[in-house]
């Protein structure tokens, strides 16, 4: 494999046997041995582990193309790419003793997360000692590690932990997202040594271990995983667009004179608006994506207000993917929802995945305006 191969195109070359196994992933709530197998393929599961340990420490833009692309094909591989993603990244956050017990079996390790401090702690000589329960965990059931927030000293902390000390819970059963398989973990008196300790609200605000010199794990922590969350979206809203317009050709309007939806004025408006909020949303994560690279390129930090517009700008974009998707089904009638149409499973998976916390968007608009404003406290500290 090239040292940095096109990784969208890799993703695009994976649609036909990512939607070969989409059924079948979504029956067994979990994604298939043989999907797992075809996304190590294409690289983008360790595109963002560093290049010392033979990853690919990619910028973002590409990895946020690449999991779109995997998201049209199977919108819960995407799901599970970009936390994944996300856990690699993170992972670069820590002390480097602590990134190379990660990575000591190379860079196909996986790291799930579980950002939210949902246990009890106690520091102990050399470490903390955890109890708790940590969920949703997507690809928990694929992962060697798993990162787990917990109330550190002071200030929220992330541990990382091997899956090995952890027991997981079946309880993802949903209408949406199925195969994401983000079930909960537990686990009782984990002992987690002082060096696989990361202060959350530190490494937030820009305040990370001493001697890691790699700019791409001197990003901005909350800005890079709200923006990287956006492919996703952007994935399961052009999949849609392009199954509706392919379909325009054959299908026609039930009660009206067309016998192709093409022909009407209101499938074209309904098509046209909707391309336009998808195309919103891309150009979104590009500039997302670009203002979170710049600054981690040029050794800076985002300020308050521009990490803020960032976690608006994630909220935005994932209404208007939502919307976008609502808006072509109903274009494209009833006949979306039938059990054998993949439309209603794309409508299913968008409107539970954008539900997230972190794209909620009146909790987003409120931390945007709060900084516009200057209104302190703001009403969390993940900006």
């Amino acid at each position: 494999m090239p040292t940095n191969p096109d990784l969208p195109q890799l993703a695009a070359a994976a649609h036909p046997d990512l939607e070969r196994h989409r059924d079948t992933n979504d029956r067994l709530r979990r994604l298939s041995d043989e999907t797992i197998a075809r996304l190590t393929d294409t690289g983008v599961l360790r595109a963002l582990v560093p290049a010392r340990f033979g990853g690919g420490e990619r910028t973002l833009r590409p990895v946020i193309d690449a999991t779109c692309e995997i998201a049209k094909a199977d919108p819960s591989a995407g799901w599970v790419v970009m936390i994944l993603g996300s856990g690699a990244f993170i992972s670069g956050l820590f002390p480097a003793r602590a990134q190379e017990e990660v990575y000591a079996d190379g860079p196909d390790t996986r790291v799930c997360t579980v950002l939210a401090p949902r246990s009890t702690a106690r520091q102990v000589d050399g470490g903390w000692v955890l109890s708790g329960r940590w969920a949703p965990s997507s690809g928990c059931l694929h992962s060697q590690w798993a990162i787990l927030g917990f109330p550190g000293d002071g200030e929220a902390a992330l541990a990382l932990v091997p899956m090995a000390e952890l027991s997981v819970e079946d309880t993802w059963f949903t209408v949406g997202m199925r195969a994401t398989g983000s079930n909960l973990l537990a686990g009782t008196d984990l002992f987690v040594p002082e060096h696989r300790v990361l202060p959350l609200t530190s490494a937030i605000h820009g305040r990370f271990p001493a001697g890691l010199p790699e700019s791409r794990y001197r990003a901005a922590l909350m800005p890079t995983l709200a923006a990287y969350m956006i492919a996703p979206y952007l994935g399961m809203a052009t999949a849609v667009l392009e199954r509706v317009v392919a379909g325009a050709d054959d299908k026609g309007i039930a009660f009206t004179h067309y016998e192709r939806q093409r022909d009407s004025t209101a499938f074209q408006l309904a098509v046209a608006e909707s391309s336009m909020k998808i195309d919103l949303a891309r150009l979104i994560a590009e500039n997302s994506a670009a203002v979170v690279d710049g600054h981690a390129e040029a050794g800076t930090f985002p300020d308050h207000l521009a990490r803020a517009r960032i976690r608006q700008h994630t909220g935005h974009a994932a209404q208007l993917c939502r919307q976008a998707v609502d808006d072509l089904v109903t274009a494209h009638g009833a006949a979306a929802f039938a059990e054998s149409s993949p439309l209603q499973a794309y409508v299913r998976d968008i409107h539970a995945a954008s539900r997230h916390a972190v794209a909620n968007p009146a909790s987003c608009s409120e931390i945007f305006g709060r900084a516009l404003l200057g209104v302190e406290p703001n009403i969390t500290d993940m900006i």
